[in-house]
């Protein structure tokens, strides 16, 4: 996932790009398209944010990812009705609605792919994480009692 910061960004170039093409009297889909990939990074993000892992929980930096998180979507959310004011005036109404609609299957395409090859990861580590820490706690629980059955004598 890209961080929010990185997704505004893009989102904004890709908004500069859109009045500069609608300008010159270009295509605007490439552009289009890379303001929806920045748009669903932030809606990640911000869900991220919002339900983030328990072991992020331990670190300092909750507040600000959960702060970056919110001012990038606030910001995104200014880029998005600009962009959508200039597709409708371009394309009016109707392509204002099947804009929408593309970036709404863009969304649910992007989220499940790219976010639950993610997801996966993230689980994979969580449970890495947790199998470590229960062997070992096993491992100290049987050391223990070792020492404790060598001092008693049984071994």
């Amino acid at each position: 996932m890209i961080d929010p910061l990185t997704a505004l960004s893009v989102a904004s170039t890709a908004v500069g790009q859109m009045r500069q093409l609608i300008n010159a009297g270009r295509d605007t889909s490439q552009a289009m398209t890379k303001f929806a990939s920045a748009w669903a990074d932030l809606n990640e993000a911000e869900r991220r944010a919002k339900n983030p892992p328990w072991y992020k929980s331990f670190s300092s930096d909750l507040e600000k990812q959960a702060a970056e998180a919110f001012a990038a979507k606030k910001k995104g959310q200014e880029l998005k009705k600009e962009l959508e004011s200039m597709i409708q005036f371009m394309h009016g109404p109707t392509g204002l609605q099947e804009y929408k609609d593309i970036l709404r299957n863009m969304r649910e395409q992007k989220k499940k792919h790219e976010f639950r090859k993610q997801e996966i990861k993230q689980s994979i580590i969580e449970w890495t994480v947790g199998i470590l820490l229960t062997v070992t706690g096993m491992a100290v629980v049987v050391f223990v009692l070792y020492l404790i059955g060598k001092n008693e004598g049984k071994w």
